[in-house]
């Protein structure tokens, strides 16, 4: 995955560009251009008690920010630890 930088800005595009969309469906739109692994949107938006199906146009900028960071850390975590786990013993 690139930066999370990058990872907010697609999530702000989204939010611009389609705002009456679904938090869920802006997060799996973004998350396609980068690589993103569905399972860390989701436990993204549980930590952050974000319900999926509210409209990514209701979300202020500082909570877009903290979720999109958020997805980001959670998914660096799987990613550290799937390696981890297929490394050898």
């Amino acid at each position: 995955m690139e930066s999370v930088e990058r990872f907010v800005e697609l999530l702000s595009e989204q939010q611009h560009l389609a705002p009456h969309q679904t938090v869920e469906h802006a997060i799996g739109a973004a998350g396609d251009r980068v690589g993103l692994c569905s399972g860390a949107g989701r436990r993204g938006l549980e930590v952050l008690g974000i319900h999926e199906s509210t409209k990514v146009g209701r979300l202020r900028r500082s909570e877009l920010i903290q979720l999109g960071r958020t997805i980001h850390r959670i998914w660096r975590q799987n990613a550290a630890a799937a390696v981890g786990e297929s490394q050898p013993a």
